[in-house]
């Protein structure tokens, strides 16, 4: 039997099409809001989703959807990422974002280690090189979610919920800090991505509290990290939110209406 040329072409453009930025949202937002991301227990663990903005990392023409979530814990992520595509679906991305500097323990949050499912311990200490990649594999075999810092690891266990966040490159409160029980995350105020002044490069921009944080992406790795950089800079105080010029360019808004530009790392 012979289909007809103009309806089989039709169908593979179809087929082939990138989805629609509002499909993508729709799609993300929806299993965002499904995750079990702070199941500790019997809880459900469901969080509530701020805001999602898009941004291609991988250079395969979809953009990758980054999900501003409010957490209830302490040392959850409060950036999740997913990919989207027509056939699979929206999938999380094993890598979760902390914009901002690590803040002091405010008591708004809950410690999962006063729950009993949060161990912190020391890796390296003997001098050899840590192969980070396969704590995390093995993290992910045992349903273990990992926070990388400078001097030691943060693990939880959560019930269908496993994650990665690297902020290694993070100030700790002091040299010696082996355990995450005295500070917690920066709570996100705003989220963006385009290009910054003076460039065509496109970056994520986190608002804070107290600060500004860069990203750059370069691409996601098989085991679902991301290779990428961050900056953070002080947030000035006349400054009270982030968002996007008419141009598409990433600029400051400050008390007195102006839009500043920002400036690229």
């Amino acid at each position: 039997m012979e289909i007809p040329v103009l309806p089989a072409l039709l169908l593979l453009l179809q087929t082939a099409a990138p989805p629609s930025d509002t499909m993508t949202l729709a799609a993300v937002r929806a299993a965002a809001e499904r995750e079990p991301v702070e199941a500790f227990g019997n809880a459900p663990g469901l969080v509530r989703v701020r805001d999602i903005v898009l941004l291609d990392i991988d250079g395969d023409g979809s953009p990758e959807a980054f999900v501003w979530i409010e957490p209830r814990f302490q040392q959850t992520p409060t950036v999740l990422v997913y990919t989207y595509d027509q056939q699979r679906g929206a999938r999380r991305l094993l890598e979760g974002l902390v914009p901002g500097k690590l803040q002091p323990a405010s008591g708004h949050f809950v410690d999962d280690h006063t729950l009993g499912f949060g161990v912190d311990m020391t890796v390296g200490g003997d001098g050899r090189p840590v192969d980070f990649d396969r704590l995390i594999a093995t993290g992910v075999e045992h349903s273990m979610s990992l926070v990388r810092y400078k001097t030691f690891l943060h693990t939880d266990g959560r019930s269908g919920f496993v994650m990665f966040v690297d902020l290694s490159d993070r100030t700790l409160p002091s040299s010696t800090t082996k355990t995450c029980e005295s500070f917690e995350f920066s709570p996100i105020e705003g989220l963006v991505a385009g290009p910054l002044a003076g460039t065509r490069t496109r970056y994520l921009i986190a608002l804070t509290p107290s600060d500004i944080t860069i990203y750059r992406f370069h691409r996601i790795r098989p085991n679902g990290t991301i290779d990428k950089e961050s900056w953070i800079r002080p947030r000035p105080p006349e400054v009270t939110g982030v968002e996007l010029s008419p141009t598409g360019d990433v600029v400051l808004r400050t008390r007195n209406g102006q839009a500043v530009p920002l400036a690229a790392p």
